[in-house]
C-alpha cells in the first residue's frame, strides 16, 4: 500500500520504518504447479548460485555512466558479524534526483534483490544491521523513488517525478543494479527478487505486473492495488471527529477485551479477527469519555467505504489501535490530493465529497499515472510460473488488511490454478503497519521464497516471533495463510507457535 518505509528486507520492520514515516507525515501536515513453466526467468543467466568473485575493483566503478545513471560513488565496506563485505555503489539518474544504491557482496551467489521504500519515498531505505539479502550473498539494490523530498511536496506540478514515484523508478533501478552487477562480476543474476512493505509493497506488486520479466518472485507487505480508495478513506477522515490518541488506545483495549478469546488464547492478540464483532458506538466503556461524534467517526473508518451506487471502494480498518495513525489520516489524504491529484497547494478538504471526487482521483491515480498493479498483469505473472507472496498485519490501522484481501481476490480468480500454485497470502495476527502491534512481527519471508523459486520447496507456514528490546524472543506464532488464523490447541505453552494450528474456524 502506500505509505511506510521498511528498514529491512522482510525481517519485519516497523521500528525504523514508523519513525521515518512519522517524520514524513509531520512535514506533510505542515505543507498543507501453476499455469506455466517454473523455470527462472528474472535473472537472465543460467540457474546457478555458485560463488562468484568480483572481476574488477570496487573503486573502478566510480565515475562510470551505466545506461542513464551516473555512478557518484563506489566504496568497499568491511564485513560485520551479520553481513559479508561488499562494495557500495551510488548513482543518480541523469537529469533527475533519482538516487540508486547497489550493494555488491565480495562473494556473490548470483541472486539479485531489490528493496522497496515507503511513504512518499525521498531517500534510500535504510538497510539495517541484519540484512537477509546481504547475508544470503545477494546483490541488494534500492532507490529513493525518483526524488529527495520525503514530504512529497516535490510531486506538486511535477509530472515527471510523479511518474517515477508511481512506478517507473522501479525499472530504472532494476536495470542499473543488474548492469552494475554484470560489470563487477562479469556474470548476470540467476534469480531476481523484489520485496517491500507499504509503498514498497505496492512497488512489489508493480514489479510483478509491469516489469515481470525482471523478477522470479516478489514479496509484497501491506501493499495496495487501490490507492484511489485509500486516498478517499484518508481524506474523508478530515470531516470526522477522530478521537485523541489516548481515546483511540482505550477503544482498541475495549476491542481486545471483547475479542481476544475468540482464538482460544487470552494473550492480548486478536488472532481470529474475522469473527470479531466490535462496535465502537456500543462496546466502549463510558469511562473512556467518547462523544457520540467520536464513536461514530471510528465506526465509520471501520466500515466499508461505498459510493452512492453501492460499490465498495475501500474496506474498513480492522480493530488495530488507530492511536498512532488516526491523527495523520487527514493530512495524508490532503497531501495526496494537493500534490498529486489536483496540483493545488491551497486545496481545502472542506469541499471534499467521496462521490464527487472519486472520478477525478481515479482518473489521475489509475488513468494518468497507473499507480496500481493490474489484475491482468499479476495474473499473467503467476501464469508464467512466477511467485507472489503477499502479507499484511491484521492490526494495521494505516492501510486496511481487509482491503488487501478484497482487492487480491480478483487476481486469484483470474489466475485460477496458477494462483493456487504460485501465490500465497499471509495475515499476520495482531501486527500493525509493517511491524509493531501486540502480534509476532518478526519473520523472514525472503529465504523461504528463494527456496520456493530455486528448489520448489513451498513456503508452508513460517514461524513469526515477537522480539524484545534486547533481541530476545518473547513468543512465537505460526504465520497463517488467509483465510486461517493461529488457533490455540487448548494445551501447551501460550508463547510457543507449536501450541497453535492454522484454523479456518
Amino acid at each position: 500500500m502506500t505509505m511506510l518505509p521498511t528498514g529491512h528486507p522482510v525481517l519485519v520492520p516497523g521500528r525504523i520504518s514508523r519513525a521515518c514515516f512519522i517524520a514524513a507525515a509531520a512535514l506533510l501536515a505542515g505543507c498543507g504447479g501453476g499455469g506455466g513453466s517454473d523455470a527462472p526467468s528474472g535473472g537472465g543467466g543460467e540457474s546457478s548460485t555458485a560463488d562468484v568473485s568480483p572481476s574488477i575493483s570496487c573503486a573502478s566503478l566510480a565515475g562510470q555512466t551505466v545506461g542513464n545513471v551516473q555512478v557518484t560513488g563506489a566504496v568497499p565496506v568491511a564485513a560485520t558479524a551479520e553481513v559479508p563485505a561488499y562494495c557500495k555503489v551510488n548513482g543518480t539518474q541523469v537529469g533527475t534526483q533519482h538516487d540508486i544504491e547497489v550493494r555488491l557482496p565480495d562473494v556473490w551467489q548470483r541472486r539479485f534483490v531489490q528493496q522497496g521504500g515507503g511513504g512518499f519515498d525521498g531517500s534510500i531505505p535504510p538497510v539495517g544491521a541484519k540484512n537477509v539479502a546481504l547475508a544470503q550473498h545477494a546483490v541488494l539494490t534500492a532507490n529513493n523513488g525518483g526524488h529527495r523530498d520525503p514530504s512529497g511536496a516535490v510531486l506538486l506540478n511535477n509530472q515527471a517525478v510523479v511518474q517515477l514515484y508511481a512506478h517507473t523508478a522501479i525499472n530504472v533501478a532494476t536495470k542499473f543494479g543488474k548492469a552494475i552487477a554484470e560489470r563487477y562480476y562479469a556474470k548476470t543474476p540467476s534469480y531476481s527478487y523484489y520485496q517491500g512493505c507499504s509503498n514498497g509493497g505496492r512497488g512489489a506488486l508493480n514489479a510483478a505486473a509491469k516489469y515481470g520479466s525482471e523478477f522470479d518472485a516478489v514479496i509484497a507487505g501491506a501493499p495496495t492495488r487501490n490507492l484511489t480508495g485509500q486516498i478517499e478513506q484518508w481524506t474523508r477522515a478530515s470531516a470526522l471527529a477522530v478521537p485523541s490518541p489516548t481515546k483511540l488506545t482505550a477503544i482498541n483495549s475495549a476491542a481486545v477485551a471483547k475479542c481476544d478469546v475468540l482464538d482460544g488464547a487470552k494473550d492480548g492478540i486478536v488472532s481470529n479477527w474475522s469473527a470479531c464483532q466490535f462496535d465502537p458506538t456500543t462496546d466502549v466503556p463510558a469511562s473512556v469519555g467518547l462523544t457520540p461524534e467520536e464513536a461514530s467517526a471510528v465506526k465509520t473508518l471501520m466500515t466499508d467505504l461505498r459510493l452512492a451506487d453501492g460499490r465498495t471502494i475501500y474496506s474498513g480498518f480492522g480493530i488495530g489501535s488507530m492511536s498512532q495513525w488516526g491523527p495523520a489520516y487527514a493530512s495524508l489524504g490532503v497531501g495526496h490530493m494537493r500534490n498529486i491529484v489536483l496540483n493545488d497547494a491551497s486545496w481545502a478538504p472542506s469541499s471534499f465529497s467521496v462521490d464527487a471526487y472519486y472520478p477525478t482521483i481515479s482518473g489521475v491515480i489509475d488513468g494518468s499515472y497507473d499507480f496500481s498493479a493490474s489484475v491482468s498483469g499479476l495474473s499473467d505473472y503467476l501464469k508464467a510460473g512466477k511467485k507472489i507472496v503477499v502479507w499484511h498485519g491484521s492490526d494495521d490501522s494505516l492501510l486496511s488488511h481487509k482491503d488487501t484481501v478484497r482487492t487480491w481476490e480478483p487476481v486469484v480468480s483470474t489466475a485460477g490454478t496458477a494462483a493456487q500454485a504460485n501465490a500465497r497470502l499471509y495475515i499476520a495476527s495482531g501486527v500493525s503497519h509493517c511491524g509493531g502491534g501486540p502480534g509476532a512481527d518478526t519473520f523472514d519471508l525472503l529465504t523461504p521464497t528463494m527456496a520456493w523459486v530455486e528448489k520448489g520447496v513451498d513456503l508452508g507456514t513460517p514461524t513469526a516471533s515477537k522480539v524484545g528490546a534486547l533481541g530476545e524472543t518473547l513468543f512465537t506464532r505460526p504465520l497463517c495463510q488467509f483465510s486461517t488464523y493461529p488457533k490455540y490447541n487448548g494445551v501447551g505453552d501460550l508463547n510457543s507457535a507449536t501450541s497453535y494450528q492454522c484454523s479456518a474456524t
